[in-house]
């Protein structure tokens, strides 16, 4: 709330409400709509009044024909507006002279609908489709297809359909006053207006004659929502695709779409009175037809929307009482709610770069990650707002943002010091996609630099799933989204966002489709989350890649966006050249750092479309042991996590008070965690030890040959590290109390929190339920009269592999000709919660192969990972996806 507002540039008044707002960035223009039905055109270079376009029968004041919306071409040659008369107006905008400020404007066509429909509340056009859509006050949702081949292929005797016009109409049903403060229709013709002046001053606008076009029957979808539709908001071409069924030959290319006309497709969101969000998807079949269908679910905000704005994957839906609601378009889930400092309905909501504009009657509220910027303007209840890039001269750049209000003032505002990032990142950042998508079709060579710019978008997501805030939460989901259109453009099959049924983060599902005669189905394992970051202990911003003497560094380059990328990249060499052999399936989920919870229940979920048959599971989630010995690692710990709380139903009391009174909680919890191990360190929890078995000689083996060769701490011994990896442990991780800490305070509560390593032949079952039956019988015989809690925090079974399968002998013979040694195969004492559920729930085996070094810092500060590392990574999985 402490930041600047932004800086007034413009302000113009007008005598009636700025009632809807469209700009022409190319043109350098700016149209508003007025109450008193007129469309005022301004050059913005010069900021003038260049043009009044009056509606209706002569230059009389009337608000028959209020704007209420406007809309404009993609290519700014066509002016779209829509009102109270119930008419939509089409109309031409060339000849802009904007150093002389003068432009010539022509209203090429009327449409109308022969049922009263009342105000026209909402209006977009689709360019691929030249198909026109709005949403209007008795509930309806109509559509014009095609209106250019219609305007062409029209017959000139148009008059006749004159008299059908909603003005020359009259129902009262629409007579009364809407909450827009105005009628939907207006009174009953005079003999005057319908005198042959009339018709002509209808049919035509710059003395050219126009046509009349009605809206067929079959382009009308009665109550389409219980309500007003009081916005329509539409996707790009490329996000419309994703919200099918991610079969990428099944859809019109993004960038390419005036080639595929014929089978273009685009989708809007409608929102109506009853609350509901509604996604339609348009599309033009072979002969030429448009046809609409509702894309399931619908979307229920339980209160009125207002308005609406998309940027992909997010839906954002302006409410009543100055709620927000964003929705995940890509999994249909309601992923956040905002609330305007001052509760008035969210009448415009703009949208730019993760910035999120809400207009309401107390003036702007800027929300962005965590902050909240709010400030009156000089205006009266606002009205409609439209953000933009303004670009006066090559070298300058400026973010604008409009407002228009009931007093009938229209602002102007600079934005660029409010937004974070700068607009040349967003360019940057929308220039890279756009080429990886042209460089994807014209079969580019793999590369490193390829890599790095895709890895530099990845690292670019705050993806945090420990604890996160709202900017955090969009960032996750928008990192989602960012991989699927990855996947989906450098040429995966099938893509689809999974998911999670407990509402974390979705699972990203890709398939790219080998060639092979005799093909496995290998599936890559991978997450697209990570750690918190404490930005003032790292040397360079986590989240901005940064490459410096051969490392690159950033949050999530090592643990796991950096592997996720080089195992992709081996993918995409394979699938250029056509020598792809295998199918790979990538299964990426963001919720690894807090125990995967959801994972396994999606795989059942989509078992069928993961794949019947999954051969292989591989994953790169660790590191080498040193600095210079490739390793492949084949065992991991199980964990289970938990703690213990002993509390009094006293409160905080004062040692010299009440000390030596009553048993204090702190002191029963020591004596509870000392009876969970002995002196001597070994845990003492029953039958802990009993399913343990001696290390074979062959592991053994394995273990001498790191502690020889591995460039460790040579004081280290065999002994060591088989406790250390293969030897279950426990220990006490955390300690807290209630109450200010004080010396000479007795706590009425404490909790200590434990972290137990589990190996293979443990189960987490049976130790869990020991270990509570163990604390509570221990607890019981302290005879104390507090009270006991204790909680599993999470937990995960160990792994164990077999490094002598078909995988890790082609991992080894790959791994000993690229690096010239041949790896050493480890164990480790951490812990992946999902691997033995993977194994478990695909019947394959697993193979985890380390992609950087025991520095990369994963979950510390200044994480990273050597290049080398990495690129030889790519060429290793690479030959190995092809070799299995």
């Amino acid at each position: 709330m402490s930041s600047p507002a932004p800086g007034l540039i413009h302000r113009w008044d007008h005598s009636f409400s700025i009632l809807s707002i469209v700009t022409f960035p190319r043109k350098r223009l700016l149209f508003a709509g007025t109450q008193d039905s007129k469309i005022l055109v301004f050059n913005l270079p010069t900021y003038n009044l260049i043009r009044t376009i009056t509606l209706g029968e002569g230059q009389e004041t009337h608000t028959r024909s209020s704007v209420l919306c406007l809309e404009r071409s993609s290519d700014e040659k066509y002016l779209f507006l829509g009102g109270a008369d119930s008419l939509v107006r089409i109309w031409s905008i060339y000849d802009v002279d904007t150093l002389n400020s003068s432009i010539q404007v022509e209203e090429v066509a009327t449409v109308y609908s022969v049922t009263d429909i009342g105000d026209i509340f909402s209006l977009r056009y689709l360019d691929t489709l030249e198909t026109l859509v709005f949403g209007c006050q008795n509930a309806s949702l109509l559509y014009l297809d095609n209106i250019f081949d219609r305007l062409l292929n029209i017959s000139g005797a148009t008059e006749k359909n004159i008299d059908r016009l909603p003005h020359r109409r009259y129902d009262k049903f629409f007579d009364s006053l809407g909450p827009s403060g105005h009628t939907g229709s207006p009174t009953p013709p005079t003999l005057e207006e319908t005198s042959s002046n009339t018709i002509y001053r209808c049919c035509s606008r710059e003395g050219q004659m126009h046509r009349i076009l009605e809206i067929p029957s079959e382009n009308i979808i009665n109550y389409a929502h219980n309500g007003f539709i009081y916005s329509i908001c539409k996707l790009c071409l490329k996000c419309s695709t994703l919200l099918g069924d991610g079969k990428k030959h099944e859809h019109v290319h993004y960038h390419d779409f005036n080639k595929s006309a014929k089978k273009a497709s685009e989708c809007i969101i409608s929102g109506g009175g009853d609350g509901i969000s509604k996604m339609w998807s348009f599309t033009k079949d072979e002969k030429g037809n448009v046809g609409v269908k509702m894309v399931t679910p619908e979307l229920d905000n339980e209160n009125t929307v207002l308005s609406q704005a998309t940027e992909f994957p997010f839906l954002y839906c302006g409410l009543a009482d100055g709620v927000i609601k964003i929705w995940d378009l890509s999994t249909k889930q309601m992923v956040s709610t905002l609330h305007t400092p001052d509760k008035y309905d969210v009448i415009s909501i703009s949208v730019y770069m993760d910035h999120i504009f809400a207009i309401n009657e107390s003036g702007t509220t800027m929300f962005y990650e965590n902050e909240v910027v709010q400030w009156t303007p000089n205006q009266g209840k606002m009205l409609s707002s439209d953000i933009f890039v303004r670009q006066d001269a090559p070298s300058e750049k400026q973010i604008s943002f409009l407002t228009g209000a009931n007093d009938g003032s229209l602002t102007l505002w600079d934005l660029s010091d409010l937004m974070h990032p700068s607009p040349e990142w967003a360019e940057s950042r929308t220039e890279f996609l756009k080429q990886q998508a042209e460089a994807a079709n014209d079969q580019l060579p793999f590369n490193s630099e390829e890599m790095l710019n895709t890895l530099r978008d990845l690292i670019s997501f705050q993806s945090v799933s420990q604890n996160p805030d709202t900017a955090q939460q969009l960032a996750s989901r928008r990192c989602a989204s960012h991989l699927s259109k990855l996947f989906s453009t450098l040429g995966a099959r099938e893509v689809k966002l999974l998911p999670v049924r407990n509402g974390t983060n979705p699972v990203v599902l890709a398939i790219f489709q080998g060639n092979g005669a005799n093909k496995k189905r290998i599936l890559w394992y991978g997450h697209y989350d990570v750690v918190p970051s404490n930005q003032n202990r790292w040397h360079t911003d986590p989240f901005s890649l940064t490459c410096e003497n051969g490392f690159m560094k950033g949050r999530g380059v090592s643990d796991n966006k950096g592997p996720l990328v080089a195992a992709l990249y081996a993918v995409v060499h394979l699938l250029q050249g056509n020598q792809l052999a295998n199918d790979i399936v990538f299964l990426v989920e963001g919720s690894e750092e807090i125990g995967s919870p959801g994972l396994a229940q999606v795989c059942m979920d989509y078992r069928e479309l993961i794949g019947k048959k999954i051969d292989w599971i591989f994953l790169s989630n660790s590191t080498w042991v040193d600095r210079e010995n490739p390793c492949l690692n084949y065992g991991l710990r199980g964990v289970i996590n938990a703690q213990i709380t002993v509390w009094s139903k006293e409160p905080d009391r004062h040692s010299g008070v009440d000390g030596g009174l009553h048993k204090e909680p702190t002191a029963d919890l020591i004596k509870l965690i000392s009876k969970l191990q002995s002196d001597d360190g070994k845990v003492l929890i029953p039958g802990f030890y009993e399913p343990l078995k001696e290390l074979s000689a062959v592991d053994y083996k394995r273990l001498e040959n790191v502690v020889e060769f591995a460039d460790i701490d040579k004081k280290i011994t065999v002994e060591e590290l088989i406790r250390n990896w293969t030897k279950p442990s426990l220990s006490v991780t955390t300690m807290n109390i209630s109450g200010p800490g004080n010396i000479t305070v007795i706590p009425q509560s404490a909790t200590i929190g434990i972290s137990i390593r589990l190996v293979p032949e443990q189960e987490v079952a049976k130790i869990k339920q020991s270990l509570t039956d163990y604390i509570s019988h221990c607890f019981q015989e302290l005879s104390s009269g507090n009270h006991l809690e204790m909680t599993i925090v999470n937990e995960a079974e160990p792994w164990l592999g077999d490094p002598t399968n078909h995988a890790y002998e082609i991992l080894k013979d790959a791994l000993t000709l690229k690096w010239g040694k041949a790896p050493l195969f480890v164990r480790e004492g951490g812990s992946i919660p999902c691997i033995r559920t993977l194994e478990g729930l695909f019947d394959a085996p697993a193979v985890q192969i380390p992609c950087g070094q025991s520095t990369d810092h994963a979950h510390l500060d200044n994480e990273n990972l050597r290049i080398e590392n990495w690129t030889y990574m790519t060429e290793i999985l690479s030959n190995v996806f092809n070799t299995l």
